[in-house]
């Protein structure tokens, strides 16, 4: 990984200039989507009977490349894609020394793919389909093209932040996507002026209701493996839970409960035939895992103070 750290320290120092607070927290973001998305896809593989032995796997907006050491050494095949060139430097910085018949790298944009219909067993997208700068449209034909290049069992596995989630993920404040673009430029602008050295506006990123999330999976054919946008069924979780999510339910609202969705998806036509892929769960507390905990720690510090530049 040591090339990797300089490819990100060098385009930062280029990127910011003399801010130093900028530059670290640029990097830093940056060398931990290694294991953030390391993490995300051990998420799934707990709720999934997931192998990557002799699959094709394809990761969208692949960023560093930091799943294709697992997959290849799985003996699958991974193809990264990202639409930045300088991103896919820094994949090609970590990919570095693996087998170039097991790992690729696209440049190509994610509404488009260069790929032939059935051609990926598995395609992850963790935290991509809110940066389509289109929208709405290039949402529903970005998983058109998903639905298009899968394999017929083939599974999506998909993250993205639900808009009714007070602390917004990308800029750790509470509630700029429930406010006016200009309104919510100055609010950002005011607080994490950084944020504006990688986004023009904050009309950019472009979140998901419950209710929209899962009318762009109908509208493209596709379907969610589990109940809940959380990899789950109803029937895993202790009683007072399912009491709860199905009071939810009946006001529409039982996607609406979950800060964040990470959804198994697959053709409408092979629900049915791969719910035998997911591991059976009982007891489920309604956060079983941290994510939430750790978002709600780095959201209040970050809150505590507007952030400063470091003089020198």
């Amino acid at each position: 990984m040591g090339n990797l750290s300089e490819e990100l320290l060098a385009h930062a120092q280029a990127k910011f200039g003399a801010d130093h607070v900028a530059i670290r927290q640029w990097v830093d973001y940056w060398s931990s989507t290694v294991e953030r998305n390391q993490s995300i896809l051990a998420f799934f593989r707990s709720k999934l009977n997931l192998t990557f032995y002799q699959k094709r796997v394809l990761d969208v907006g692949c960023g560093t490349g930091g799943l294709s050491q697992l997959i290849t050494a799985e003996q699958g095949v991974y193809v990264g894609l990202d639409f930045f060139e300088k991103t896919l430097g820094f994949a090609k910085a970590f990919i570095e020394g693996l087998p170039t018949s097991k790992a690729f790298l696209t440049r190509t944009s994610a509404i488009q793919l260069p790929y032939a219909a059935g051609s990926f067993d598995v395609v992850v997208a963790f935290d991509v389909i809110e940066h389509l700068v289109g929208g709405d449209s290039w949402q529903v034909q970005f998983l058109r093209e998903i639905e298009r290049i899968l394999k017929p069992d083939g599974i999506l596995l998909l993250t993205t932040p639900n808009w009714l989630c007070p602390l917004e993920g990308h800029t750790f404040l509470l509630g700029p996507q429930f406010l006016p673009r200009r309104v919510a430029n100055r609010y950002i602008q005011w607080l994490r002026p950084h944020f504006f050295q990688e986004y023009r506006t904050y009309a950019e990123v472009h979140l998901l209701s419950p209710w929209r999330m899962k009318s762009v999976l109908a509208e493209a054919g596709l379907s969610p493996l589990h109940e809940l946008p959380w990899c789950t069924d109803l029937n895993f979780y202790r009683p007072l839970t399912r009491i709860f999510l199905k009071l939810c339910g009946a006001l529409t609202l039982d996607w609406a409960v979950f800060y964040k969705f990470q959804i198994a998806v697959a053709r409408k036509t092979a629900v049915s035939s791969l719910q035998a892929a997911k591991i059976p769960l009982q007891g489920q507390k309604f956060f079983q895992e941290q994510g939430l905990q750790e978002l709600l720690k780095k959201g209040l510090k970050l809150l505590k103070k507007r952030p400063r530049k470091e003089k020198g």
